[in-house]
């Protein structure tokens, strides 16, 4: 099948391009930036090198010719976060309007960008309204993506499921010749409830989120063990073990910004989301509760350095949209502390953050004569630092872990006072009195 992404340079563009390249379709990947295209065409990843070696891909800024030597065009343009916390189409709309100029036969149009319920039908609206011929015949097509950041092109070659949303007998037929060769259950239904997949998705790991978070300050306020809880919970198959981690809230440029997105188009359908709204409030406590904590323990300012490893929204990628980590910044940012801050692949941020914080050259050079050590990404170098050697490096002996990577009773042992999230910060601490007023 001959196949053209708009938008074929960006995360989802260029991934699904390519996968669908080495599946054996003929696809151009347009963009209307070309020295991006140039530069791309430089350093292609490598897991994916077979799509150009089978000469099964073409980069082009040329829309016209995307659109026209193709049976089936793919839109995979940025939809991010509005001020009010809608979702911005603006992207779409001109790329549909594009799109429609230049349609000389039946196509159809795959939305592939995560938009709001609705959205495919507007398409239509937009693509019929743009057509030079207005007889031309055309299908909209929900395609929504599921790709994680780390995990993109396993996520796209072999998909847990593929979601298509179809409102004509034709493109149903057409979404299931594109994907005939992927190894995945297909759930084939009508646009609208396709689109809302996507949000569902979202929604109820950011809601998994929330709550394990939750339940970790309750098990820090009555001592419980919360690596106990947690092999408890993850164990029961109704419940299972992803997204049930406590740590520093989501971050990224998904959850959040999807969570905003299905807040402000469900209330413009009068539908009133009380528990969304709350996974988003508590999502916001995190980072709070945690630059509260901070400065209760170092309470004077003046001539305090803190340490903070870490600054991508998870490990595995250099990606610090939404990041917690950038959060908790901006809030110390506004204190007299020396901040150092490290992280393996991130080595810049902007301003004003850029101007505020002093970016290390190690681990080691992040840490000494620090006062407090605050922990924000799990990557695995972190997980290995040896809590002696840190313990001998630092000035005061704080350790402040959003990701419990350290075993509290060893960091006690060592001296440390040691704060995780659900972990009390001593392991000594009295909780007589709470416990009376509970029981």
């Amino acid at each position: 099948m001959k196949i053209s992404i708009i938008g074929g340079t960006g995360y989802v563009g260029l991934i699904t391009g390519l996968g669908l390249a080495v599946h054996g379709h003929d696809v151009i990947c347009m963009d209307g930036d070309l020295k991006k295209l140039n530069k791309l065409e430089e350093s292609l990843p490598g897991l994916l090198k077979e799509a150009t070696d089978r000469d099964k891909v073409v980069f082009t800024n040329n829309i016209k010719t995307a659109v026209r030597e193709s049976d089936l065009i793919m839109i995979a343009v940025g939809t991010p976060e509005s001020q009010n916390g809608d979702t911005d189409l603006s992207q779409l709309i001109l790329a549909l309007e594009l799109v429609a100029c230049y349609m000389n036969n039946y196509k159809t149009i795959v939305i592939k960008s995560t938009v709001p319920v609705g959205t495919c039908a507007m398409a239509r609206m937009i693509i019929k309204d743009n057509l030079n011929h207005p007889m031309i015949p055309f299908d909209v097509v929900s395609n929504p993506e599921f790709l994680r950041e780390g995990n993109a092109v396993r996520d796209f070659l072999k998909p847990d499921r593929i979601v298509v949303g179809v409102d004509t007998p034709k493109s149903e037929v057409v979404m299931k010749e594109l994907y005939r060769s992927f190894d995945a259950p297909m759930i084939i239904t009508d646009t609208k409830s396709s689109e809302m997949v996507k949000y569902a998705c979202n929604a109820y790991l950011a809601t998994r989120i929330s709550f394990i978070n939750e339940i970790a300050e309750i098990s820090e306020k009555v001592n419980a063990d919360i690596h106990a809880i947690l092999q408890g919970m993850k164990l029961d198959k109704r419940i299972g073990s992803h997204y049930l981690n406590p740590g520093p809230g989501f971050g990224g440029p998904c959850l959040a910004k999807d969570l905003k997105s299905l807040i402000c188009f469900a209330g413009k359908a009068n539908a009133s989301l009380p528990l969304l709204k709350a996974v988003l409030e508590r999502n916001g406590l995190q980072v709070k509760s945690i630059t509260d904590y901070v400065m209760n323990e170092l309470k004077d300012e003046s001539n305090k350095k803190i340490a903070v490893l870490g600054l991508s929204f998870k490990a595995g990628t250099s990606d610090t949209r939404n990041s917690p980590a950038v959060h908790l910044l901006e809030k110390l940012a506004d204190t007299k502390i020396t901040i150092h801050v490290y992280d393996p692949v991130v080595k810049s941020l902007k301003e004003p953050l850029k101007s505020r914080v002093v970016f290390s050259e190690s681990i080691e050079d992040t840490i000494r004569d620090s006062d407090c050590l605050i922990i924000m990404t799990e990557w695995p170098e972190f997980k290995n630092l040896d809590l002696k050697t840190i313990y001998n490096m630092m000035k005061t002996h704080l350790i402040v872990d959003t990701r419990n990577i350290f075993a509290p009773d060893k960091a006690h042992n060592l001296g440390f006072q040691y704060k995780g999230i659900g972990i009390a910060d001593s392991i000594d601490k009295n909780i007589s009195v709470p416990l009376k007023n509970i029981i």
